[in-house]
């Protein structure tokens, strides 16, 4: 019992004083511990040259060396002869994971319907964000196409409207609007090729362009065109163009209806970097000058983002 404390001790001590040497003293306890198990010897071991009991010699000493440390593992609880490890007390830390930056809050899909106030409104139209300031008051928002102000059926003179193709914009039109008989083969996709189409619908009079114009620093293509009174079928139901895309039966799409009382609409089709944006503006027979002024301003006010 007294030579497991003394192994114990010894080892101890030179583990803590990190000596490399391994002193005869603790040599001959260690030995005096190791099983020893007769084995025959071989017949080549009485032949060995010095440098290979040199070799055996070192060999035999590293693995003194490691009984030693194993010993003192198994004695001292794993003990750390490189330094001090960490205390059992102590938890580890938490791995902080990095909180991702918030995104950037999309622009509104489209104004919520009701009155809109004077300022500044965004809106995502063929997928580009974009937004228009208000300066008076009276607008109200459909909620999802278009604004209006006044009301051309009582005579107001501020009656106006805008039509706004949130989706994606018209690709084609209709070559009889009555009739509702696209136009074939159909407009090309750019915008100087929609405008000419625009400005050559059968049943409208063509009151200036198309003309080459900027709206929020992207060239754009303007066209204005009148609606007679007599179009040769009821108003509701005189479609100009189309989106081919948009939901419903083909190749109807998004259709354009006009309103009983005799309009002008003013036509915005934008080039955003190869999407195309589309804005109408329309006024009535009752509305006075300032309403397509109005309309002018919102456009020109417009901001993509």
């Amino acid at each position: 019992m007294s030579t497991d404390r003394d192994v114990e001790r010894i080892v101890r001590s030179w583990l803590d004083e990190g000596v490399t040497a391994l002193p005869d003293r603790v040599l001959d306890l260690v030995l005096d511990q190791l099983p020893a198990t007769p084995q025959r010897r071989a017949g080549w071991l009485a032949r060995r040259s010095p440098l290979m009991n040199n070799a055996l010699r070192i060999a035999s000493a590293a693995a003194v060396v490691l009984v030693v440390a194993l010993i003192g593992i198994q004695l001292f609880g794993g003990t750390n002869v490189g330094g001090p490890g960490p205390s059992p007390s102590q938890s580890e830390s938490p791995t902080l994971v990095p909180t991702p930056s918030p995104s950037a809050t999309p622009p509104a899909a489209f104004p919520p319907a009701g009155a809109m106030e004077v300022g500044r409104h965004s809106m995502t139209l063929a997928g580009v964000p974009l937004s228009i300031e208000l300066t008076t008051t009276g607008w109200i928002s459909t909620g999802d196409f278009g604004i209006d102000k006044g009301n051309f059926q009582s005579g107001a003179p501020d009656s106006a409207s805008l039509l706004l193709w949130p989706a994606s914009a018209p690709d084609n039109v209709y070559a009889d609007p009555c009739a509702h008989t696209p136009l074939d083969p159909p407009a090309g996709p750019s915008a100087a090729e929609l405008a000419a189409a625009v400005s050559t619908v059968a049943g409208t009079e063509l009151v200036s362009g198309p003309a080459a114009v900027t709206v929020g620093g992207y060239p754009a293509q303007h066209v204005v065109i009148s609606i007679p009174d007599t179009i040769g079928c009821p108003a509701e139901q005189f479609y100009l163009w189309y989106d081919s895309d948009a939901p419903g039966d083909a190749p109807s799409g998004e259709l354009y209806r006009y309103a009983t009382a005799r309009s002008t609409v003013y036509t915005w089709i934008i080039d955003v970097d190869g999407t195309i944006v589309w804005i109408e503006g329309e006024t009535f027979a009752t509305s006075g000058p300032e309403a397509a002024q109005e309309v002018q301003q919102i456009v020109d006010s417009i901001q993509f983002e």
